[in-house]
């Protein structure tokens, strides 16, 4: 098809780019055939293909970005071997490549449930003490808002998120501030442990990197 946009040269962001570009551009096209005023009908199935040869694309690139790490992570193991890798069969080389892998993430594990998650838990308990300490001394204004702060600290399904830490700092309750890092360590943490998760799926498919 003449005048094709060519995706093929296009790094990840380019990509991700043109990717959201096109789901507004159809989002607009859909309103405006709703409100009937779209003067060229066949450009949604124009926008459509597009968003689809991206996704394709970017879909590409990931597999290779996940190649080349789990290529990396066996170059690595080879080298961490110690003695010559040539006639270890391959079946002991991949065996021990899953090892590494599963070995990492039980290590991200522990660091998430016994560093992350448990400073949080003791910085929470720290913010409902300098609450209930500020709440003795509070005029009645701020004592409501002390208790519903206090209230959603103390209810077990409320999941903290940043805007709520941000109030809190403000308030003056600096330990929020430090929850807010640690939760950023922990999402890194995760992210790190969703990409071993990812080579562990390509080791098992079959697709190694030698």
């Amino acid at each position: 098809m003449k005048n094709r946009e060519d995706f093929s040269a296009m790094t990840e962001q380019e990509l991700q780019e043109r990717y959201k570009h096109y789901k507004e551009e159809l989002f607009n096209l859909r309103f405006q055939a709703v409100t009937g005023q779209l003067a060229n009908p066949a450009r949604i199935s124009i926008v459509r293909r597009n968003i689809a040869r991206v996704r394709t694309f970017m879909t590409r690139l990931e597999k290779n970005k996940l190649h080349d790490r789990l290529k990396a992570e066996y170059e690595a193991m080879l080298k961490e071997y110690g003695k010559d890798t040539s006639n270890v069969p391959l079946r002991t080389k991949i065996s021990k490549l899953k090892t590494r892998l599963s070995n990492k993430a039980k290590q991200l594990n522990r660091e998430i449930k016994n560093d992350c998650d448990k400073q949080i838990k003791e910085l929470v308990k720290d913010v409902k003490a300098e609450v209930s300490e500020q709440i003795k001394s509070a005029d009645a204004k701020n004592k409501n808002q002390l208790k519903a702060v206090s209230k959603k600290l103390s209810d077990p399904k409320y999941k903290i998120k940043n805007k709520f830490l941000d109030k809190l700092t403000k308030m003056g309750l600096n330990n929020a501030s430090r929850i807010a890092t640690v939760k950023a360590e922990k999402r890194e943490k995760l992210h790190q442990l969703e990409e071993i998760r990812a080579l562990q799926r390509e080791l098992t498919a079959g697709k190694l990197p030698f």
